[in-house]
């Protein structure tokens, strides 16, 4: 490959992993505050004897939460080959 070509290539690597980085902060972020909305409604909820209401909640919150986990497991997963020979946690 030529320069041009090489250099593209990094760009357009680059790029992908950028759009993957903001992509997994953001669904982590998205996850956490479903989480929390769940935990803290169910405490609410349950000291206020509502327990169906809890239940509700969950179930109408979780899904969300649960999916953006997940996107947020494969986007780490992906953004691992972008740091393949980057030195572990210890090594220099």
């Amino acid at each position: 490959m030529n320069g041009n070509a090489e250099s593209a290539v990094k760009t357009e690597r680059g790029r992908f992993e950028s759009i993957c980085s903001h992509l997994f902060a953001l669904s982590t972020v998205i996850f956490l505050l479903g989480g929390a909305v769940i935990v803290i409604c169910q405490m609410v909820l349950i000291v206020g004897a509502k327990g169906m209401m809890a239940m509700v909640i969950a179930e109408t919150v979780g899904p969300y939460a649960f999916g953006m986990s997940s996107i947020a497991g494969l986007l780490a997963f992906v953004l691992t080959y972008f740091h393949k020979g980057a030195p572990k946690d210890g090594e220099d």
